[in-house]
């Protein structure tokens, strides 16, 4: 399976993205267009504009879905990976979170498919680090077997931090999202304590585990990823391996990392 040529169904349909998203229902047997394409709005996928033609052909011509498809490749061979089918589609511009956070790029993974969302002035570390975080999410989840439904907060932290962690490892430093340096270690450890902790357990899908993750509401901005990624970061100074990481529990994690203890 390879990067799908959705750039001759943006060609096509690109002005009317729900009818666009029908191509996508046998990917999801239960759902209808318009409930994927409303699924997929908050992790980045466009709007429509007048611009979405000049857009899709600015990315064609920086042969974007040919550079995502080479990047997918290498992290396949480097992780041993599933084949799963790519789906590449513009970014929303106006989405502010996105743009703060992400600029401006997005994605979302299952363990049989991936999204991302990417506009043309992305360059090809930004792409690379797109495509290694999402990437190995569909790898962490094929490894762990758990359903979705079965995954909790703690689950989602820890499957945020080792992708950024895995971006750090093969991307470089440089290239990693900017909320890994918002908190101080012992910020992060009073943000677990706080906010993360109480509710480990609730499970992924609580609309709670999405304003902790992002840091909505009154929570600390983006504080989910930040302590997953602490966590993550304390098993590698600990002497694990990323690769080993991958294979482990989110609770064997959390003990190996010691982060209850504040250590």
């Amino acid at each position: 399976m390879a990067v799908c040529r959705t750039d001759r169904w943006l060609e096509k349909d690109g002005d009317q993205p729900i009818r666009l998203c029908q191509r996508l229902t046998r990917y999801f047997p239960d759902a209808s267009a318009q409930d994927i394409y409303h699924y997929l709005l908050p992790y980045g996928m466009y709007r429509p504009a007048k611009t979405i033609k000049e857009i899709v052909e600015q990315m064609k011509q920086k042969d974007m879905w040919k550079r995502v498809e080479a990047v997918y490749e290498k992290r396949k061979k480097d992780w041993n990976g599933p084949d799963v089918p790519i789906f590449l589609f513009p970014a929303d511009s106006y989405n502010r979170k996105l743009v703060r956070e992400f600029n401006g790029k997005g994605g979302v993974a299952f363990h049989d498919k991936l999204f991302l969302f990417l506009l043309p002035h992305h360059t090809n570390k930004e792409i690379e680090a797109l495509v290694t975080h999402e990437y190995n999410h569909v790898c962490r989840l094929n490894k762990q077997k758990k359903k979705y439904e079965k995954m909790t907060l703690l689950d989602a932290v820890i499957l945020e931090g080792l992708a950024e962690s895995a971006v750090e490892r093969y991307v470089g430093k440089d290239h990693r999202a900017s909320w890994t340096s918002y908190y101080s270690d012992e910020l992060l450890h009073h943000f677990w304590q706080r906010y993360v902790a109480p509710h480990r357990s609730i499970s992924a899908q609580h609309p709670l585990c999405s304003r902790i993750l992002y840091g909505l509401g009154f929570y600390p901005d983006m504080v989910g990823y930040a302590v997953g990624y602490a966590i993550v970061c304390r098993c590698l100074e600990r002497g694990k391996e990323l690769a080993e990481l991958m294979d482990m529990d989110s609770e064997q994690m959390l003990q190996i990392a010691a982060f209850e203890g504040g250590e």
